[in-house]
């Protein structure tokens, strides 16, 4: 492999001296690793009859082939250095809200950590404290429950919207201010775990209820009008922009947006590892939030 950096270097940077310099070597110990690799492969990689090297015809034809295992090598070395280091080969994360909440959080890990893998999951009916727990997965993130386990820890990252909404042609649609009796009287659909655990939900009862725990499929059986739904608001904004959902405004609360916490979850006395205590950290950051009706920021708002 150090021929092939040899070479490499070599052909980037124009000579064998500068390629020296570059690896902090000698220009002596460059050119010998080239002519090695060139007996090597019975083949000259560079044409030596003018006072700058240039490449011939086979350098030409397997640089390419020189580059491409010459960085899977110098990624294989930084994967080695990042165990080594005790660095975590991956993480899971149990994430119960709109996934762009968290997206700047994970750029930023990637670049921090290349090695180490990331799973999601969904949690199960929509209990990220579940996972957590069940040390099926090292942290949550997830809107807030009443009241956690003692063996779990949690942070306030911030707060979003929850909106209720219908189609444009379903009957609440057409009422300015729906009133809770207004409400009762048509199909309610659910994300599973908001129906009972969110503040102010005991007030959305109805006659019949659809539950899922997934947000694709609740935001799905609101467009097809086959209820009034209660979704994170930053979900259907091309909805309701377009005119296709139309928010309701409840005559309860016509002022006011319902404004839900999202909490990060971890089990206490864990032992976390640079990874992990990376995120634990960042997380930590209120990031989680958006602009209510009044232009305010969610973080801001009680």
């Amino acid at each position: 492999m150090e021929q092939v950096e040899a070479f490499v270097l070599t052909a980037e940077h124009g000579s064998f001296s500068a390629a020296a310099r570059a690896l902090g070597r000698t220009q002596s110990t460059i050119s010998s690793a080239i002519s090695y690799l060139e007996i090597s492969l019975g083949t000259e990689l560079f044409d030596r009859s003018t006072r700058v090297p240039s490449l011939t015809e086979a350098g030409r034809t397997l640089l390419l082939e020189a580059r491409a295992l010459y960085d899977r090598a110098v990624t294989f070395e930084r994967h080695g250095d990042a165990l080594a280091d005790e660095q975590a080969a991956s993480i899971t994360l149990a994430v119960g809200i709109p996934p762009e909440q968290i997206m700047p959080v994970l750029e930023e890990f990637a670049e921090m950590f290349p090695h180490t893998d990331v799973i999601i999951r969904n949690p199960d009916r929509g209990d990220a404290s579940r996972l957590v727990l069940a040390d099926e997965a090292d942290l949550g993130i997830a809107f807030l429950l009443p009241e956690y386990p003692k063996a779990l820890g949690f942070h306030q990252m911030g707060k979003l919207l929850m909106t209720h909404v219908a189609h444009r042609d379903h009957p609440l649609a057409q009422v300015a201010t729906p009133s809770f009796d207004e409400l009762r009287g048509y199909r309610h659909l659910a994300y599973i775990s908001h129906s009972s655990a969110l503040p102010t939900s005991e007030y959305l009862q109805s006659t019949q209820t659809w539950h899922t725990d997934s947000y694709e499929a609740l935001t799905a059986l609101a467009r097809s009008g086959l209820g009034w739904a209660t979704l994170p608001r930053q979900l259907v904004l091309d909805e309701i922009r377009s005119g296709e959902l139309v928010e309701l405004r409840l005559d309860a609360y016509p002022f006011t947006d319902w404004i839900v916490s999202v909490d990060l979850i971890w089990r206490r006395g864990r032992r976390f590892g640079t990874v992990e205590t990376w995120l634990l950290d960042r997380f930590r950051h209120p990031r989680v939030h958006e602009l209510a009706a009044d232009g305010q920021d969610t973080i801001r708002l009680q």
